[in-house]
Protein backbone atom coordinates (compact mmCIF):
# COMPACT_ATOMS: atom_id res chain seq x y z
CA UNK A 1 0.00 0.00 0.00
CA UNK A 2 1.14 3.82 -0.27
CA UNK A 3 2.74 5.22 2.25
CA UNK A 4 0.24 8.50 1.98
CA UNK A 5 -2.95 7.87 3.27
CA UNK A 6 -4.93 6.15 5.83
CA UNK A 7 -7.41 3.15 6.03
CA UNK A 8 -10.88 3.74 6.58
CA UNK A 9 -12.29 2.19 9.22
CA UNK A 10 -16.49 1.43 10.05
CA UNK A 11 -17.90 0.69 13.16
CA UNK A 12 -20.53 -2.18 13.68
CA UNK A 13 -24.21 -1.33 15.35
CA UNK A 14 -23.32 -0.30 18.65
CA UNK A 15 -21.83 3.04 17.31
CA UNK A 16 -25.69 4.12 16.52
CA UNK A 17 -25.62 4.25 20.41
CA UNK A 18 -23.01 7.19 20.34
CA UNK A 19 -24.02 8.81 17.46
CA UNK A 20 -24.12 13.08 17.61
CA UNK A 21 -26.88 15.35 16.18
CA UNK A 22 -25.81 17.86 14.08
CA UNK A 23 -23.40 15.75 11.04
CA UNK A 24 -26.43 14.30 9.62
CA UNK A 25 -27.76 17.72 8.79
CA UNK A 26 -24.78 18.38 5.99
CA UNK A 27 -26.50 18.20 2.38
CA UNK A 28 -24.49 15.26 1.47
CA UNK A 29 -25.17 13.02 4.22
CA UNK A 30 -28.91 14.02 3.76
CA UNK A 31 -28.21 13.04 0.27
CA UNK A 32 -27.17 9.61 1.43
CA UNK A 33 -29.53 9.13 3.55
CA UNK A 34 -32.56 9.93 0.82
CA UNK A 35 -30.91 7.51 -1.46
CA UNK A 36 -30.97 4.74 1.37
CA UNK A 37 -34.88 5.36 1.97
CA UNK A 38 -35.59 5.31 -1.70
CA UNK A 39 -33.90 1.51 -1.84
CA UNK A 40 -35.69 0.53 1.37
CA UNK A 41 -38.96 2.11 0.07
CA UNK A 42 -39.22 3.81 4.07
CA UNK A 43 -37.35 6.37 5.78
CA UNK A 44 -34.55 6.02 6.93
CA UNK A 45 -34.19 7.55 10.28
CA UNK A 46 -30.75 9.07 11.52
CA UNK A 47 -28.82 6.95 14.06
CA UNK A 48 -29.81 9.17 16.78
CA UNK A 49 -33.63 8.91 16.26
CA UNK A 50 -33.44 5.07 16.18
CA UNK A 51 -35.79 3.45 19.14
CA UNK A 52 -35.10 0.11 21.10
CA UNK A 53 -37.99 -1.14 19.11
CA UNK A 54 -37.03 -0.39 15.41
CA UNK A 55 -36.39 -3.19 13.57
CA UNK A 56 -33.19 -4.59 11.93
CA UNK A 57 -33.57 -3.09 8.64
CA UNK A 58 -33.68 0.42 10.11
CA UNK A 59 -31.21 0.24 12.43
CA UNK A 60 -28.63 -1.22 9.59
CA UNK A 61 -29.20 1.17 6.79
CA UNK A 62 -28.98 4.07 9.40
CA UNK A 63 -25.62 3.21 10.46
CA UNK A 64 -24.74 2.33 6.83
CA UNK A 65 -25.99 5.47 5.64
CA UNK A 66 -24.24 7.33 8.44
CA UNK A 67 -21.20 6.07 8.25
CA UNK A 68 -21.01 6.13 3.81
CA UNK A 69 -21.96 9.96 3.88
CA UNK A 70 -19.12 10.49 6.61
CA UNK A 71 -17.17 8.80 3.87
CA UNK A 72 -18.44 11.12 1.23
CA UNK A 73 -17.71 14.31 3.58
CA UNK A 74 -13.80 13.03 3.89
CA UNK A 75 -13.22 12.40 0.21
CA UNK A 76 -14.58 15.94 -0.90
CA UNK A 77 -11.66 17.25 1.88
CA UNK A 78 -9.41 15.15 -0.12
CA UNK A 79 -8.54 12.79 2.15
CA UNK A 80 -6.67 9.45 0.16
CA UNK A 81 -7.74 6.55 1.35
CA UNK A 82 -6.00 3.18 1.01
CA UNK A 83 -7.67 0.59 1.65
CA UNK A 84 -10.68 -0.13 3.77
CA UNK A 85 -12.51 -2.33 6.73
CA UNK A 86 -14.71 -2.63 9.21
CA UNK A 87 -16.50 -4.31 12.34
CA UNK A 88 -19.37 -6.30 11.34
CA UNK A 89 -21.71 -4.27 9.33
CA UNK A 90 -19.07 -1.74 8.99
CA UNK A 91 -17.49 -4.47 6.94
CA UNK A 92 -20.06 -3.70 4.19
CA UNK A 93 -19.94 -0.24 3.87
CA UNK A 94 -16.28 -1.05 3.46
CA UNK A 95 -16.98 -3.03 0.16
CA UNK A 96 -18.48 0.23 -0.90
CA UNK A 97 -15.57 2.55 -0.60
CA UNK A 98 -13.34 -0.76 -2.01
CA UNK A 99 -15.31 -0.77 -4.84
CA UNK A 100 -16.80 -4.28 -4.51
CA UNK A 101 -20.26 -2.57 -4.53
CA UNK A 102 -21.65 0.34 -5.93
CA UNK A 103 -23.23 2.18 -2.69
CA UNK A 104 -26.82 1.60 -4.33
CA UNK A 105 -25.80 -2.50 -4.32
CA UNK A 106 -24.15 -1.30 -0.97
CA UNK A 107 -27.86 -0.79 0.66
CA UNK A 108 -29.48 -2.93 -1.22
CA UNK A 109 -27.17 -5.39 0.93
CA UNK A 110 -27.55 -4.15 3.78
CA UNK A 111 -31.53 -4.25 3.48
CA UNK A 112 -30.99 -7.95 2.39
CA UNK A 113 -29.06 -8.25 5.82
CA UNK A 114 -31.55 -6.97 7.79
CA UNK A 115 -35.14 -8.55 6.23
CA UNK A 116 -32.84 -11.43 6.92
CA UNK A 117 -32.02 -11.33 10.25
CA UNK A 118 -35.73 -10.04 11.10
CA UNK A 119 -37.04 -13.38 9.65
CA UNK A 120 -34.80 -16.11 10.39
CA UNK A 121 -32.10 -15.21 13.36
CA UNK A 122 -33.24 -16.54 16.73
CA UNK A 123 -34.53 -14.20 19.62
CA UNK A 124 -31.47 -12.67 21.75
CA UNK A 125 -29.26 -10.37 22.12
CA UNK A 126 -25.13 -8.92 23.24
CA UNK A 127 -23.32 -8.32 26.45
CA UNK A 128 -20.24 -6.36 26.82
CA UNK A 129 -17.72 -8.59 29.20
CA UNK A 130 -14.80 -6.65 30.67
CA UNK A 131 -12.27 -7.82 32.64
CA UNK A 132 -12.03 -11.42 31.81
CA UNK A 133 -9.59 -13.32 29.41
CA UNK A 134 -10.69 -15.22 26.53
CA UNK A 135 -9.97 -18.64 28.11
CA UNK A 136 -11.55 -17.93 30.87
CA UNK A 137 -14.23 -16.43 29.52
CA UNK A 138 -14.81 -19.49 26.94
CA UNK A 139 -15.12 -21.59 30.19
CA UNK A 140 -17.57 -19.23 32.32
CA UNK A 141 -19.97 -20.22 29.10
CA UNK A 142 -19.32 -23.34 28.54
CA UNK A 143 -20.75 -23.88 32.07
CA UNK A 144 -23.87 -21.67 31.48
CA UNK A 145 -25.27 -22.72 28.63
CA UNK A 146 -25.31 -24.03 25.04
CA UNK A 147 -26.97 -20.40 23.64
CA UNK A 148 -24.29 -18.49 24.41
CA UNK A 149 -21.19 -17.48 22.81
CA UNK A 150 -18.37 -15.44 22.47
CA UNK A 151 -18.75 -12.80 19.06
CA UNK A 152 -16.25 -10.17 19.33
CA UNK A 153 -12.68 -9.82 20.78
CA UNK A 154 -11.54 -6.38 21.13
CA UNK A 155 -9.10 -7.01 23.32
CA UNK A 156 -7.46 -9.72 25.85
CA UNK A 157 -10.11 -8.51 28.47
CA UNK A 158 -12.63 -7.12 26.65
CA UNK A 159 -15.34 -9.16 24.31
CA UNK A 160 -18.99 -9.42 23.11
CA UNK A 161 -21.31 -12.56 24.16
CA UNK A 162 -24.23 -13.45 22.05
CA UNK A 163 -26.91 -15.31 22.99
CA UNK A 164 -30.47 -15.93 23.24
CA UNK A 165 -32.47 -14.39 26.18
CA UNK A 166 -32.70 -17.46 28.28
CA UNK A 167 -29.13 -17.64 28.16
CA UNK A 168 -28.10 -14.50 28.57
CA UNK A 169 -29.52 -13.44 32.14
CA UNK A 170 -27.55 -17.05 33.23
CA UNK A 171 -24.24 -15.69 31.74
CA UNK A 172 -24.79 -11.93 33.64
CA UNK A 173 -25.24 -14.03 36.81
CA UNK A 174 -22.36 -16.56 36.53
CA UNK A 175 -20.47 -13.50 35.59
CA UNK A 176 -21.03 -11.69 38.99
CA UNK A 177 -17.83 -11.48 40.52
CA UNK A 178 -15.57 -8.52 41.21
CA UNK A 179 -13.27 -6.95 39.18
CA UNK A 180 -15.65 -7.87 35.81
CA UNK A 181 -17.72 -5.75 34.17
CA UNK A 182 -20.85 -6.61 31.89
CA UNK A 183 -23.43 -4.31 29.93
CA UNK A 184 -25.44 -5.00 27.89
CA UNK A 185 -25.29 -3.98 24.13
CA UNK A 186 -28.90 -3.83 22.99
CA UNK A 187 -28.57 -4.80 19.12
CA UNK A 188 -31.92 -6.63 19.04
CA UNK A 189 -30.01 -10.46 17.91
CA UNK A 190 -27.85 -12.41 18.21
CA UNK A 191 -24.96 -11.31 16.02
CA UNK A 192 -21.57 -13.38 14.84
CA UNK A 193 -22.51 -16.92 16.26
CA UNK A 194 -24.00 -20.05 15.30
CA UNK A 195 -27.74 -18.52 16.24
CA UNK A 196 -27.82 -16.91 13.19
CA UNK A 197 -27.10 -19.85 10.94
CA UNK A 198 -30.64 -19.31 9.39
CA UNK A 199 -29.57 -16.30 8.07
CA UNK A 200 -26.45 -17.86 5.58
CA UNK A 201 -29.08 -19.00 3.13
CA UNK A 202 -31.01 -16.15 3.17
CA UNK A 203 -27.88 -13.68 2.39
CA UNK A 204 -26.43 -16.04 -0.06
CA UNK A 205 -29.79 -15.78 -2.30
CA UNK A 206 -29.71 -12.05 -1.95
CA UNK A 207 -25.85 -11.90 -2.68
CA UNK A 208 -26.69 -13.52 -6.01
CA UNK A 209 -28.44 -10.21 -7.14
CA UNK A 210 -26.12 -7.85 -6.65
CA UNK A 211 -23.53 -6.71 -9.09
CA UNK A 212 -19.83 -7.79 -7.30
CA UNK A 213 -16.90 -5.45 -8.73
CA UNK A 214 -13.36 -6.03 -8.83
CA UNK A 215 -11.48 -3.84 -6.23
CA UNK A 216 -10.05 -0.55 -6.32
CA UNK A 217 -8.09 -0.74 -3.15
CA UNK A 218 -7.80 -3.46 -0.83
CA UNK A 219 -10.69 -4.96 2.13
CA UNK A 220 -10.32 -5.73 5.40
CA UNK A 221 -11.77 -9.05 6.73
CA UNK A 222 -13.02 -8.41 10.62
CA UNK A 223 -13.67 -12.59 10.41
CA UNK A 224 -9.67 -12.90 9.98
CA UNK A 225 -7.59 -9.96 9.58
CA UNK A 226 -6.82 -10.66 6.38
CA UNK A 227 -6.35 -7.97 3.57
CA UNK A 228 -7.67 -9.17 0.07
CA UNK A 229 -8.50 -7.84 -3.29
CA UNK A 230 -10.30 -10.10 -4.44
CA UNK A 231 -14.03 -9.79 -4.38
CA UNK A 232 -14.84 -13.38 -4.37
CA UNK A 233 -13.39 -13.19 -0.81
CA UNK A 234 -15.14 -10.01 0.12
CA UNK A 235 -18.63 -11.86 -0.50
CA UNK A 236 -17.35 -14.95 1.02
CA UNK A 237 -16.33 -13.10 4.29
CA UNK A 238 -19.82 -10.95 4.74
CA UNK A 239 -21.71 -14.19 4.91
CA UNK A 240 -19.27 -16.24 7.20
CA UNK A 241 -19.03 -13.01 9.91
CA UNK A 242 -22.97 -13.47 10.36
CA UNK A 243 -22.05 -16.51 12.06
CA UNK A 244 -18.51 -16.16 13.23
CA UNK A 245 -16.55 -14.03 15.61
CA UNK A 246 -15.39 -10.72 14.85
CA UNK A 247 -11.52 -11.26 15.90
CA UNK A 248 -10.56 -7.43 16.21
CA UNK A 249 -7.11 -7.92 17.59
CA UNK A 250 -6.08 -9.79 14.10
CA UNK A 251 -7.44 -6.88 12.78
CA UNK A 252 -4.68 -4.34 14.75
CA UNK A 253 -2.21 -6.63 14.23
CA UNK A 254 -2.11 -6.54 9.99
CA UNK A 255 -2.84 -2.51 10.34
CA UNK A 256 0.30 -2.21 12.64
CA UNK A 257 2.40 -4.11 9.66
CA UNK A 258 0.42 -3.18 6.71
CA UNK A 259 -0.57 0.32 6.93
CA UNK A 260 -0.72 2.12 10.80
CA UNK A 261 -2.64 5.38 9.60
CA UNK A 262 -5.99 4.59 10.16
CA UNK A 263 -9.51 7.07 10.37
CA UNK A 264 -12.62 6.02 12.28
CA UNK A 265 -15.27 6.75 9.95
CA UNK A 266 -18.30 5.95 12.19
CA UNK A 267 -20.73 8.59 13.54
CA UNK A 268 -20.48 8.00 16.99
CA UNK A 269 -16.46 7.52 17.17
CA UNK A 270 -16.55 4.17 18.53
CA UNK A 271 -13.33 2.59 16.40
CA UNK A 272 -11.27 5.47 17.92
CA UNK A 273 -12.29 4.52 21.53
CA UNK A 274 -11.07 0.35 20.62
CA UNK A 275 -7.64 2.04 19.01
CA UNK A 276 -7.20 4.23 21.97
CA UNK A 277 -3.54 3.02 23.55
CA UNK A 278 -2.89 0.69 20.36
CA UNK A 279 0.63 0.87 20.33
CA UNK A 280 2.18 1.30 16.65
CA UNK A 281 -1.21 2.58 14.59
CA UNK A 282 -1.56 6.47 14.24
CA UNK A 283 -5.10 7.31 14.34
CA UNK A 284 -5.68 10.63 12.15
CA UNK A 285 -9.04 12.64 13.15
CA UNK A 286 -11.27 14.25 10.87
CA UNK A 287 -13.40 17.41 12.36
CA UNK A 288 -16.40 17.27 9.99
CA UNK A 289 -18.10 20.22 9.76
CA UNK A 290 -21.01 20.48 11.88
CA UNK A 291 -24.17 22.11 9.84
CA UNK A 292 -26.26 25.05 12.10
Amino acid sequence: MPKDGVVALFPGQGDVRMAKDGWNRHPIVQEVFREASDIACRPIPAPSDLTPDSPQVERQLSLMAASLGRWEMIRQEGVSIVAAGGISLGEYAAAVVTGALSRADGFRAVLARGRCMDRYARAGNMLAVLGLDTDNLRHALQGVAADAYIACIYGPQHHLVSGTDSALPQVRLRLSQPGIRVVTVPTGIPSHCPLMAAVVPCLYRAFKTLDWRPLSIPWLSGVDGQVTRRVVTVRERLVRQTVEPVHWLHMVHTLRYVHNRVMDIGPGQSVSRLLKNQPGLALIPYRERIMP
